[in-house]
């Protein structure tokens, strides 16, 4: 019944294509184990049947590079150059991002991030972190130097275009409970 009402009023580009009833102390964001977002960057001629998904960059980009500078990123860790201003009641900017990967599909590179959580632009300025070190811009190493004390002398990343970003998947497992009680998320 929700299905099909939540569909009808919905615009024509965004499906609903499950519901279940939950309990009432469940919170779609802090039930949730973790998230896995992608980012999608296409490298070469701009195509206009992808340009509202994609963010774009005319230049070829070193993908073994990229892949070397993400290993950096996973694991427990103090996520707080990775994010854009926060709100003042944010006091914990510790992240567990279980997986990071960088690969190549046909002309686009595609970063996927699967995290128990993510602070506000945490996933575009870490696509953004990556994508520098693909266009040489960033070494590799300061990836990781963006994550401890060496931080304060590093530049930031740039944040890319939110137009690449997307929201792939969010697990709640099998029994859904709050999570902030959990140290890696607390906003």
């Amino acid at each position: 019944m929700w299905l099909r009402a939540l569909n009808d009023i919905l615009p024509r580009d965004l499906r609903v294509l499950r519901s279940q009833d939950v309990p009432d102390e469940f919170n779609s964001r802090f039930c949730a184990r973790d998230r896995f977002y992608r980012y999608r960057i296409l490298c070469g001629t701009i195509d206009p049947f992808r340009t509202r998904f994609v963010s774009e960059t005319h230049r070829e980009l070193d993908l073994n590079a990229m892949q070397q500078a993400a290993k950096f990123l996973v694991g427990k860790h103090d996520y707080r150059a990775y994010t854009e201003e926060l709100d003042p009641s944010v006091e914990n900017t510790v992240r567990d991002m279980r997986s990071v990967s960088v690969s190549q599909h046909r002309d686009e590179i595609w970063i996927d991030i699967v995290g128990t959580a993510f602070l506000r632009g945490m996933m575009r300025r870490m696509a953004g972190a990556l994508f520098e070190v693909g266009k040489g811009q960033r070494p590799i190493h300061e990836v990781g130097d963006l994550l401890t004390a060496k931080r304060k002398h590093t530049k930031l990343p740039v944040v890319l275009p939110a137009k690449g970003l997307c929201l792939k998947k969010i697990r709640y497992g099998r029994h859904p409970r709050d999570n902030r009680k959990n140290a890696s998320f607390d906003e």
